[in-house]
């Protein structure tokens, strides 16, 4: 047993208690690589492939020079079965079915000094989707405890990126689902096709601006892309009229926030975005619908979409008015902040829209 073996064997088991499937598939990788070769530095050098598409990438490696994350390769040796392999001089035995291209770069990145690899598979759905290599220069000797750990690193391995996989796939769904919504929505009125769009465009600009975090912003957009779906239960007749609304017409419109928040109750993956829906109509100075909300009860993804919104709303020809230019919106804008805005919100949105509506107006 090695001197560091116990303090790496408690950095692994912390890391493995700690596990986080926001942690990316590299970044896990690359983790593991470190744990291994900390419990086991007879290996001066490790590396992770993952198949994508019809080729093997790299996606973590120690050890070697950066050269090996831009290898693409259609055939790599990948062990059959869960068990870990001990391979002696590894390009030796790859060279049967390497290009002479895949084999140049592989010797320029060192991989003919190797001496002796142990490799264990990463699999999903009983297929081996990508491998752990761990790499020596030296030959040396491989014991029964190392080969069991490394069966348990991928097993590990193969548990995250089946999670990751199936994590990816029903976002996937999650967003043909929401667009399948916002198209539903813009087949009811042609007026509104691209608003939703521009909306997301304006406000993630917005919060990026304002230093949110990645999730706050993809939170901001997918409530943008899809703020107005209640207006789907708006008759046609109000939803289309030519003319201005008349007081009782206006009151059916509003009760579009009350329904976009209701027809995304009982879907978890939708309950971070229902609030957008319901509140982006709130205005600052508590004169807004369908609550009432004064500043400092509106969320601060709500105060940004609400302005991208509105500025949309006011540079987009409509049948009953002509659109605004741009000084004048932002003249609106900033003379509604504290208002019907949220001044930093406000103040932080005057430089991003001009910029952005220079560039796509």
């Amino acid at each position: 047993m090695n001197e560091y073996s116990e303090e790496a064997i408690s950095s692994a088991i912390n890391f493995f208690e700690n596990l986080n499937l926001r942690m990316s598939v590299e970044d896990f990788m690359r983790k593991l690589l470190e744990i291994s070769l900390a419990i086991f530095p007879i290996f001066d050098r490790g590396s992770v492939i993952i198949r994508h598409g019809g080729e093997w990438r790299y996606v973590a490696w120690i050890g070697y020079p950066d050269e090996l994350g831009e290898i693409r390769a259609t055939n790599l040796y990948i062990p059959d079965g869960e068990n870990p392999v001990v391979v002696d001089r590894i390009m030796e035995m790859s060279r049967g079915f390497l290009t002479r291209r895949e084999i140049e770069q592989f010797e320029k990145v060192g991989s003919e000094l190797l001496k002796k690899t142990v490799a264990v598979a990463i699999r999903v759905d009983n297929k081996a989707v990508g491998g752990i290599f761990l790499d020596s220069t030296k030959d040396v000797h491989i014991t029964d405890d190392l080969l069991k750990a490394m069966k348990a690193f991928g097993k590990l391995a193969s548990i995250f990126t089946a999670m990751k996989l199936y994590q990816e796939r029903e976002r996937g769904y999650q967003r043909e689902i929401i667009l399948a919504m916002r198209k539903a929505m813009e087949a009811r009125d042609p007026h509104t096709v691209g608003h939703s769009e521009r909306v997301a465009r304006y406000a993630v600009s917005i919060a990026k601006k304002l230093g949110l975090d990645m999730k706050e912003v993809d939170k901001i957009y997918w409530g943008s892309i899809i703020h107005d779906i209640g207006k789907l239960a708006v008759p046609e007749q109000i939803l289309l009229k030519p003319t201005k609304l008349s007081p009782e017409e206006y009151e059916v419109v509003k009760r579009h926030t009350i329904v976009g928040y209701s027809m995304l109750e009982g879907y978890p993956w939708l309950e971070n975005i229902r609030h957008i829906l319901r509140s982006h109509h709130e205005r600052c100075d508590g004169n807004g619908y369908p609550d009432g909300l004064r500043c400092d009860e509106i969320p601060l993804d709500v105060k940004v979409v609400s302005v991208a919104d509105a500025f949309d709303a006011m540079t987009s020809h409509r049948a009953y008015r002509k659109a605004l230019s741009l000084e004048q919106a932002l003249h609106e804008i900033e003379k509604e902040a504290g208002k019907q805005f949220d001044p930093e919100v406000a103040r932080t949105s005057l430089s991003v829209l001009e910029e952005l509506f220079d560039k796509n107006p």
